[in-house]
């Protein structure tokens, strides 16, 4: 914002203005450069100019800053009316707020979130720090361990292969003769005499002390198998006593079991007694009773006499095959009078049927002329609609044909130009 008469603006950028509202003003008017002052005052300034007339204007300080003010809040007021979003929505303070406010909120928990993280790696290298020690640490001790194993279970002088470069083999082999019984010493070795035995003491120490040996293990190993068959004859017993009594609680309950299976036996043989005497009874009434029907049957029968009605009771139209002696005349004559009659039915139906056909494929025959005669009719509508509609429309297309030329050539000649539209919007008022 330009504040009038305020002292700190600067002769330059005043005297720059003046000169550009001049020139804008006359162009005729020519200007002098103003003495250098050391400070700017509007109550005191006096400006001076030039015409082509010779005559002093006196230029007013505070109109032309009303100006240049005025020009500047209308070129602000031109950026808010023109700017279409701005114009229509404004701008919500109370949003902006609380934006800068959820902002301001979200920084801090970022910073809180990279603090968070910076800590938990500090935490981390001081724990892979840690776990590195620990692991230099295990490495130098399983290091230190494979040294003392080498020193103690590797030695150069237990390899397999030592005796082969001792450096010292002559020095720290065998003697010639170790004792009597040594068996490097031959018949011809002149190293063993008659009489000589060198290791007399050590021998008898050495047996004496293998028999003391040999008789506490003697009697360690007979307690040992004392005890072990005392412990096997403890639980032996216990294991036979045991097993009787499980064999006296299983001998009672089998007891039990049977007498209980003897008895449900005999109850069940009884009942199956009972059963099967009924049951002959039952049959044997039923076997008189059914000898009595037969009797009487075949003393009734008509088998044996001389009927020739063997009609059937439970077939009206059938006959009894245990009983059919053969149809009489007049039932065959029925018989056949009924076949003739049957055949001529058939007949008279074939030729309905063939008339019946014939007819038929007569009226399809009319009926696909019909359709045929249609059809042909039908197309030659169908085509003399669409050349109508042919002719109409090349009809209607040269009509708009000579409404567009028209409309371009004659009517519409005047079109607007860039600087038509180029007016407008150029002021807020």
């Amino acid at each position: 914002m330009v504040l009038v008469g305020h002292y700190h603006w600067g002769q330059k950028l005043e005297r720059a203005t003046l000169q550009e509202l001049r020139q804008k003003a006359s162009p005729t008017t020519t200007t002098l450069p103003y003495p250098a002052e050391p400070a700017f005052s509007p109550n005191t300034e006096q400006l001076t100019e030039f015409t082509m007339y010779k005559i002093d204007l006196p230029v007013d300080t505070k109109e032309a800053a009303r100006i240049i003010r005025r020009k500047r809040v209308e070129e602000e007021r031109k950026l808010r009316i023109f700017n279409p979003k701005q114009r229509m929505y404004g701008k919500d303070l109370e949003a902006l707020r609380k934006q800068i406010e959820e902002k301001k909120a979200r920084d801090e928990q970022e910073r809180q979130l990279n603090e968070a993280y910076n800590q938990d790696m500090c935490r981390r290298d001081l724990l892979g720090i840690e776990i590195e020690r620990r692991l230099q640490n295990d490495r130098k001790r399983v290091e230190q361990d494979i040294q003392e194993y080498r020193q103690v279970n590797q030695r150069y002088e237990d390899r397999r292969e030592f005796d082969l470069n001792d450096p010292g083999y002559v020095k720290n082999s065998y003697p010639a003769r170790l004792h009597d019984e040594d068996p490097r010493c031959g018949l011809a070795s002149m190293q063993r005499f008659e009489g000589e035995d060198l290791s007399y003491k050590e021998r008898l120490n050495s047996q004496a002390m293998q028999r003391r040996v040999w008789l506490d293990y003697q009697i360690k190993e007979k307690r040992a198998s004392q005890q072990q068959q005392n412990e096997a004859d403890a639980m032996y017993n216990q294991r036979l006593r045991e097993t009787d009594l499980r064999n006296c609680q299983l001998f009672a309950a089998q007891m039990q079991c049977r007498r209980a299976i003897h008895e449900a036996t005999c109850n069940y043989n009884l009942a199956l007694a009972q059963e099967m005497n009924e049951r002959k009874n039952i049959e044997k009434v039923a076997e008189e009773e059914a000898n009595m029907a037969h009797q009487l049957n075949m003393m009734q029968s008509e088998l044996l006499s001389e009927t020739t009605d063997c009609t059937s009771v439970g077939r009206p139209f059938g006959v009894a095959r245990d009983r059919f002696k053969g149809f009489s005349a007049d039932r065959i004559a029925a018989i056949k009078e009924e076949q003739r009659r049957q055949i001529l039915d058939n007949r008279r139906r074939d030729r309905d049927e063939a008339e019946f056909n014939c007819a038929w494929d007569k009226q399809k025959l009319r009926e696909e002329t019909a359709g045929l005669i249609l059809d042909e009719e039908m197309r030659n509508r169908h085509r003399d609609i669409r050349s109508q509609m042919s002719s109409t429309n090349m009809e209607l297309a040269r009509e708009q044909r000579l409404r567009q030329e028209y409309l371009n050539r004659i009517l519409y000649t005047n079109s607007p130009t860039e600087d038509y539209f180029a007016q407008f919007n150029t002021t807020t008022r």
